[in-house]
This record gives structure tokens, C-alpha cells and sequence, in this order.
């Protein structure tokens, strides 16, 4: 049997320290990452992938929006061979107030341009139409159906370089047109 030596003793004291200061720590650190790893599947389940591609039968139909009862906008949308969602949109032209309300010069216009790279985004349908200038900017729209018959057209302001920062369109309403049976 050997003598120990005060060295001894503090080499045995500083393994208990390490042991107490980072080993206990980490440990606890790797038990809450395995929990947070067993209950994030679940969480999501719950709360649904909200990039999730909805229901296309929801979208396809003919939508349309009137101004002072008139029709000015018409959407069509309709499912492709691939499972997508292509369409069209005519033009129109929109006036607002400074509430976003839709005032007199409110049209539609002649001609229907074709969405391109229409797409969902927390189910929304986002896409974009080319306006009859060639040379004038693309506008970007979402249409959000809220129920069979019930859907808002928005025109999506963030990069529209010709208006000013200040403008504001509320969504406008469109309605499906109902198919004949």
C-alpha cells in the first residue's frame, strides 16, 4: 500500500471539480437536445406543414371581381397535366383611395395575360402576371380562397417601383363562377 501525498489529494479534488463543473452540465444539455428531438415530430404534426400544397379543386374554377356591379377582373385558374395550377388573369386597371378602397376608374381592360410561376405559400396562391406594356413592370398577386364560392384577390405591393411607398389596395373580393351540371 502506498502513502498518498497532498498531491495526490488534489488531483483527486480536481477530477471531482471537472466532473462537477462540465460532465453534470453536458449531461443535462444532452438529455434536453434527445427531448426537444422526441417532441419537435410531434409539435409539427400538430401544427401541419404550412407549406403544404392545399386541395387544387379548392382554386380551379373561374373567379371573378366586380366594381360598382360590373365585372373587372376575371381569374382562371384550372389544374394542368402535372397536378399544377395554371391560369390566367385579364387586365384591368385599379384606382384607390387613400384607405385602399376601390374608386371610380376601376376597369377592365382588354386582354388576359397568363400567370406565371404561380405557386402557394402558406396557402396562398402567389403568382405573377406580365401587364399588356411589354415594357411596364410585372405585378405580383395572391389569391386566398375563403370558402367554395369566396376567394381575395391582392395585389402585392413590395416591388412595385411605379407606386408610392404609401399605397395601400385592400384585397379584393371575387366570387367563383358557378359550373354548369
Amino acid at each position: 500500500m502506498t502513502a498518498k501525498t497532498p498531491s495526490d489529494h488534489a488531483y483527486a479534488k480536481s477530477t471531482r471539480i471537472f466532473s462537477a463543473t462540465v460532465i453534470t452540465p453536458f449531461a443535462g444539455l444532452l438529455a434536453c437536445l434527445l427531448f426537444a428531438l422526441s417532441v419537435a415530430p410531434a409539435a409539427r404534426a400538430r401544427q401541419g406543414n404550412s407549406n403544404a400544397r392545399p386541395d387544387l379543386r379548392a382554386y380551379v374554377g373561374t373567379w371573378k371581381a366586380k366594381f360598382q356591379g360590373k365585372v373587372f377582373a376575371i381569374l382562371v385558374l384550372r389544374e394542368d397535366n402535372r397536378g399544377s395550377l395554371e391560369g390566367t388573369l385579364n387586365n384591368f386597371e385599379i384606382a384607390a383611395d387613400k384607405e385602399g378602397n376601390l374608386v371610380d376608374g376601376t376597369h377592365i381592360d382588354i386582354g388576359v395575360a397568363p400567370l406565371i410561376s404561380p405557386r402557394f405559400k402558406n396557402g396562398t396562391l402567389i403568382f405573377t402576371v406580365a401587364q399588356k406594356d411589354a415594357y411596364a413592370q410585372t405585378t405580383d398577386w395572391s389569391f386566398l380562397v375563403k370558402n367554395k364560392r369566396e376567394g381575395e384577390l391582392t395585389e402585392i405591393l413590395d416591388n412595385q417601383i411605379e407606386l408610392p411607398a404609401s399605397t395601400v389596395i385592400k384585397p379584393i373580393p371575387m366570387f367563383r363562377e358557378s359550373s354548369a351540371r
